[in-house]
């Protein structure tokens, strides 16, 4: 699932392991700080390398992706997602802006960010610590905020449509979804959904569901015994030739070369 819209939500994780995460978009904060490697990301339409020791703040319904240029082994990102309710004092600000900086290189990291995201990743969000998380969060977004170079949004369309479009794909994606059947469901004509694709989420329709579905495909070659023909038709391709050849554009080898490669894998 690429979107979550959950009515209280605090997650702390440090992840060791190569990630790479279609776009996607949610309504919670996320805050990745790169403890080691490096990791390209897009937030809205703008693409950064993230160095080590530099931080990413993504706010609410902000389309992003990201994966790691680094390995297994060289690899620590410290993630926390939370949603905008633990926060009520930033909500407002949260929903209505965006930054137009959203990467804080090392130098200009306060040392109490540091002290709260080590606090944070030891906590579990239970009611007894809720005001311990609320008070972490928010000294957080105290000294990243005069940092991220906030502004208003300005001719776009409503956020919900555009999450409730991601929030429908990514239920339906192994299902025969084209532009016109997506646009129907919303009562909008396809031509407004792919300009919703282009301008807001700098990416085709057609584009955005193959790599959703190979994202999946390539989680169901690493982690299932399912042969690669059943892959493909639960990925929503009914063509295997297609579904190779896709899978190949998108990481320059064949599913099978990859579940090779995954498996060789310390």
């Amino acid at each position: 699932m690429f979107y979550e819209n959950k009515e209280e939500y605090f997650f702390a994780v440090r992840e060791l392991n190569p990630l790479q995460y279609p776009l996607h978009v949610h309504q919670y904060i996320e805050y990745v700080r790169v403890a080691k490697g490096i990791v390209e990301m897009q937030i809205a339409k703008e693409i950064y390398q993230i160095q080590e020791g530099e931080v990413a703040i993504i706010f609410p319904n902000v389309t992003h992706n990201y994966h790691t240029l680094s390995t297994r082994g060289n690899t620590q990102l410290n993630i926390i997602n939370c949603y905008v309710d633990l926060l009520p004092l930033h909500k407002k600000l949260l929903l209505s802006k965006f930054p137009r900086t959203p990467v804080v290189v090392q130098s200009n990291l306060h040392e109490d960010i540091l002290f709260a995201e080590k606090r944070l990743l030891d906590l579990k969000m239970e009611e007894e610590n809720r005001t311990l998380i609320s008070s972490l969060l928010s000294l957080i977004l105290c000294r990243l905020l005069p940092k991220l170079h906030l502004a208003n949004y300005q001719n776009q369309p409503p956020q919900d449509i555009v999450c409730n479009i991601i929030a429908y794909i990514a239920s339906h994606f192994q299902e025969d979804l084209c532009l016109t059947s997506v646009a129907n469901e919303f009562g909008i004509g396809k031509y407004h959904l792919s300009r919703i694709f282009s301008n807001i989420l700098g990416i085709s329709f057609t584009a955005y569901l193959n790599a959703l579905r190979i994202n999946h495909a390539k989680y169901l070659l690493h982690n299932s015994d399912m042969n690669i023909t059943a892959i493909a038709i639960e990925c929503g391709y009914h063509n295997q030739q297609t579904f190779n050849r896709i899978f190949k554009e998108l990481n320059d080898c064949t599913p099978k070369d990859y579940r090779k490669f995954v498996i060789a894998m310390p």
